[in-house]
């Protein structure tokens, strides 16, 4: 009989297909080695971003459209793809203005599978509070630019320039409209300004010395409460020491009650803010706000020609928001939605999704040069510079924000220790 188990092609033939089998495991293992394990791992379902607003406190009537805003904006984003076929989805909490409400929300966030990367942050002392554990967690901040949530230097950039960044270009703006010879002195400027975190944030060293730099003489510094709705006695005070102008860092209700309290006592006041002192102030105050002078940080919702504007405009009216919404914030939650967008995508192919994380979405946010997210604005960071510098001068005339010069650079006023 024959014995086909001995055969020696037989033999042959499985050792040809072991050595087969063997070579396929090392290619694999290889291919694993040379590209990493994104792979094998699936992209996730969907990239959350955690965001922490004032929607019921203080800032509601500038921040409430966030809501509207970042629903809106993501879907246009993910309707273009979102980042690498992967949908944005944006979750909202609200803090009321609180920080511990805030910090409340903000561990519920750290806690959740997968774990985020990012975190939105509506409210100067509530980035000022989180600074640190952001950077324990490992994760990427975006904040509203009170000094001390951006600097010391940690994982929290602003979301527009600092408010001492936006004096200093209101200062500039107001020297290069001083005829020095003409007046005989120095323009002189009150601080009438909130006494909190926010309000608080363009007193400081730094500000002061630049004054003194453009020739500029601050006079006063007076603080109010965020609730007080009347100011009259300290704008009597302010009055007293004759001032070219009266700056503000402040929002909405904080705006109106200087207005109206000037109007009260029938103060001819030269009103002076930023871009957070916006629409909704307008829509609160109405005509008693025209003649302010604000330095502006995003595309004025009033150039009805701007692209960027007809875009989002065009998704507020088929979305049919209310009019109340139509304020900073709702341009704010787009800028953010497609700045994420970029950076977490930038991110991915720098490291793939396996080892995606906070640290490599901010690798990429220092990398930004002048990103303009449909125009709306500009951001440019650096691993020294976490704020922003760009912004524009404006007035307030018959109820619209007019641009009255182009972009400009605006000075960088962070303390010496942090640059």
């Amino acid at each position: 009989p024959i014995d086909f188990q001995a055969q020696p092609w037989k033999i042959k033939k499985e050792g040809k297909m072991k050595r087969l089998s063997i070579l396929l495991t090392a290619v694999f293992i290889l291919v694993l080695c040379l590209f990493g394990s994104s792979y094998a791992k699936k992209k996730p379902k969907e990239i959350i971003l955690p965001l922490i607003i004032d929607l019921s406190g203080p800032y509601a009537p500038i921040t409430v459209p966030a809501f509207s805003g970042f629903s809106d904006a993501a879907e246009y984003v993910n309707q273009q793809g979102g980042v690498k076929g992967v949908p944005l989805k944006p979750l909202i909490r609200d803090c009321g203005g609180r920080v511990n409400v805030a910090i409340s929300h903000y561990m519920g966030f750290r806690e959740m599978k997968p774990k985020p990367l990012t975190v939105f942050i509506s409210v100067s002392a509530e980035g000022e509070a989180l600074r640190k554990r952001i950077v324990e967690d490992n994760l990427m901040a975006m904040s509203v630019p009170g000094g001390t949530s951006i600097y010391p230097l940690a994982n929290t950039f602003g979301l527009y320039p600092l408010y001492q960044d936006m004096f200093g270009g209101f200062m500039d703006w107001v020297v290069e409209n001083w005829d020095f010879n003409k007046m005989g002195r120095n323009p002189r400027i009150a601080i009438l300004t909130w006494d909190t975190t926010f309000g608080r944030a363009i007193l400081t060293p730094e500000v002061d010395d630049y004054a003194k730099k453009k020739n500029i003489d601050i006079i006063d510094k007076v603080l109010f409460s965020i609730r007080d709705l009347d100011v009259t006695t300290q704008l009597i005070r302010i009055k007293m020491k004759k001032p070219d102008w009266v700056y503000t860092n402040i929002a909405v209700d904080g705006a109106v009650a200087i207005a109206k309290s000037a109007q009260g006592i029938r103060y001819k006041i030269k009103l002076g803010g930023n871009t957070t002192f916006d629409w909704s102030t307008i829509m609160l105050g109405g005509k008693i706000m025209d003649g302010a002078t604000l330095v502006c940080t995003f595309k004025s919702w009033d150039d009805a020609a701007d692209p960027g504007i007809k875009l989002i405009t065009k998704w507020f009216k088929e979305k049919k928001r209310k009019p109340t919404e139509r304020t900073l914030v709702y341009q704010l939650a787009w800028a953010n939605v497609l700045t994420m967008q970029k950076v977490i995508s930038k991110a991915v192919d720098e490291v793939g999704w396996d080892k995606l994380d906070g640290a490599a979405v901010k690798r990429q946010m220092e990398k930004l040069k002048d990103f303009s997210p449909l125009g709306l604005t500009y951001y440019s960071f650096s691993p020294r510079k976490h704020a922003p510098g760009k912004g524009y001068i404006a007035q307030i005339k018959n109820g619209k924000i007019i641009p009255i010069s182009g972009w400009r650079e605006l000075p960088d006023l962070r303390p010496a220790k942090h640059r």
